[in-house]
């Protein structure tokens, strides 16, 4: 191949403009017929791009800056092209490539990239990431690893061989062969989705091969419990002490909204006497963001009849193994014929407890912890008797107000 030319070029990527303005710079080498697309970590508002001479106009800072290092990747890539014609009678726009990237031996993988990302996690754990995430991301990594092996008969693939048909085909899978419900599929997605995307910051991948392409995310439901089926769980006799706290610390949760994790890691400094009211003000486990509820009398019971068992923390929440039978059991002994999760009390405080006692969302939120007021829309549940106490109090200010004759 010492007889094709070679050919370093430039250009914009309009489609990928950033919040600022700007768009990234991508290089392009031509060898022959072959041809290469690597990341030059440059990027430059689309207006001051000139396609015709492949330089940014201007005499800016910034256009200086970055048409000096267009010039020393040319040359360096020319460099690297005249190296290659020593030592081989044959090479590509790759081989160029990746020995200008200092890649020759080296090519990013999927799975591995994937591997590297759930490092990542594992590390962040207890600080921004929770472990029921880790091992969420863990059986990700192998529905992925199943599909590359299964569909594919590799055991990994380079990056740069992601594609839309790549994508495609691992939604069906998930979909037919798996049978996953929507919102497993859509979270699963998602995480390559991220994957893909740190790889494109990091210059490993040149393109991004999730562009134009769109799957199906589910609107997330409301789970909350009935007021009937939580006075049931209230008044349920139960003899193995581990169920009982089980129940006893479900309920709790009903009248503070504390998710599990938080329950587990409430302490007693956590605990504070504000305008003369007891409060719980901390931070959520999971989001790190504050919160602070009001003690509600159900809720102090509970806390008064554990406290001082576990030194320094209000509770001593059972292993997760215990809460998610002491669940099934409650459920199975109510009558409940929908699963009974933990997290429902979360969401039954939300609806039952203090949207429906009219309670403004912004301030359930702001109790909740949650970062995004749309999140606490997914948890409200506005029953019909709050509908007609409502009406009620509009059709009375109606009457008041307007007389109508005919």
């Amino acid at each position: 191949m010492k007889e094709n030319k070679l050919k370093v070029s430039f250009f914009v990527q309009a489609k990928r403009t950033d919040k600022k303005g700007f768009v990234p710079v991508i290089g392009r080498i031509s060898v022959g017929r072959t041809h290469s697309g690597f990341s030059t970590k440059c990027k430059t508002p689309l207006t001051l791009w000139d396609s015709r001479k492949q330089r940014l106009i201007g005499k800016s800072a910034m256009a200086v800056s970055v048409n000096q290092k267009l010039g020393e990747c040319t040359a360096l890539i020319h460099t690297r092209f005249h190296e290659l014609s020593e030592r081989k009678e044959t090479f590509t726009a790759t081989d160029v490539r990746d020995d200008y990237q200092g890649q020759i031996h080296r090519q990013a993988l999927l799975l591995e990239s994937f591997e590297e990302y759930l490092t990542l996690t594992k590390e962040r754990i207890g600080i921004d990431r929770a472990l029921k995430t880790f091992k969420l991301r863990t059986y990700q990594l192998s529905l992925l690893r199943e599909y590359v092996k299964k569909k594919h008969k590799v055991s990994d693939i380079p990056l740069s061989q992601l594609d839309k048909a790549f994508i495609e085909g691992f939604e069906y899978y998930l979909t037919i062969d798996r049978k996953l419900k929507r919102s497993s599929i859509s979270s699963t997605l998602s995480t390559l989705q991220t994957i893909v995307r740190m790889a494109v910051k990091k210059g490993v991948l040149d393109f991004y091969p999730f562009l134009g392409y769109s799957y199906e995310r589910p609107k997330g439901e409301p789970r909350n419990i009935t007021q009937d089926e939580l006075q049931k769980i209230i008044d349920l006799e139960i003899e193995w002490e581990n169920y009982r706290i089980v129940r006893d610390l479900f309920v709790f949760s009903c009248f503070s909204g504390l998710a599990i994790s938080d329950v587990r890691n409430l302490r007693e400094e956590n605990i504070v006497l504000e305008e003369g009211e007891l409060c719980i003000k901390g931070r959520r486990m999971k989001t790190k963001t504050p919160y602070r509820v009001q003690v509600l009398p159900p809720a102090q019971t509970i806390m008064n009849r554990y406290r001082g068992i576990r030194a320094g923390f209000v509770f001593d929440v059972p292993t997760t193994d215990v809460i998610l039978n002491g669940m099934h059991y409650i459920q199975r002994n109510i009558g409940m014929e929908t699963p009974l999760t933990f997290h429902m009390a979360r969401h039954t405080f939300a609806s039952l407890i203090t949207l429906s006692a009219g309670v403004p969302i912004e301030t359930v939120s702001r109790m909740l912890g949650h970062t995004n007021l749309r999140t606490t829309q997914i948890y409200a549940v506005v029953s019909s008797e709050r509908i007609h106490r409502d009406m009620q109090k509009v059709q009375q200010r109606i009457q008041d107000t307007f007389t109508l004759k005919l």
